[in-house]
């Protein structure tokens, strides 16, 4: 069997990589991928500013209010957000339970300080995947600045995946989907 692979797909905000986890998750399952993770998406007010984000819970099919700079939601606290406790539960419930009947394709859109600093939101998923054979393709967005952090947990993780790293930007978040699926349309 071929080892795992990794995907770090890193960029600036608003360069597009939800939208490649997006275009990817729809491709994979249009491929016959048994796909889960998260994909979050950003909210915008009237105004067009982003006011928070919601989860896509892959395997579930579900979306839930994730984050909100409100305030409004109960539990964790990061930076101007407010995080929902019961919708990180739900979505690493869902994902971890995808992983151990044997995902074909993880998507963690993002992995970032929440995680690894404070030790919360989808860390349990990153826990899991500690003890755990990977499955064989993960695709994880993280900040640039964790990006090298992210890249190390990998390479130590039991599966020792291939690694490799993707800046997404608004030039080429469009030809990153083609180069993450071969000539014969299965994902590399």
């Amino acid at each position: 069997m071929n080892s795992p692979t990794v995907t770090l797909i890193t960029g600036d905000r608003g360069a597009g990589k939800t939208t490649v986890c997006e275009k990817l998750y729809r491709r994979a399952v249009d491929r016959g991928l048994d796909v889960c993770g998260i994909i979050s998406y950003a909210v915008f007010d009237a105004a067009d500013r982003k006011v928070g984000i919601d989860a896509f819970t892959i395997s579930a099919g579900t979306t839930a209010p994730l984050a909100r700079k409100d305030g409004s939601l109960p539990g964790s606290r990061w930076a101007c957000y407010s995080f929902s406790d019961e919708a990180f539960n739900n979505c690493v419930r869902a994902t971890v339970q995808a992983l151990d009947e044997g995902a074909d394709l993880l998507i963690l859109d993002e992995i970032g300080p929440l995680e690894l600093a404070a030790q919360k939101g989808f860390l349990p998923i990153l826990r899991f995947l500690e003890g755990s054979q990977l499955p064989h393709h993960t695709v994880a967005v993280v900040r640039p600045s964790l990006h090298e952090r992210l890249q190390r947990f990998f390479a130590h993780s039991r599966s020792r995946p291939d690694i490799r790293s993707v800046c997404v930007s608004a030039d080429s978040r469009d030809r990153l989907l083609g180069e993450m699926f071969n000539s014969d349309d299965q994902f590399l």
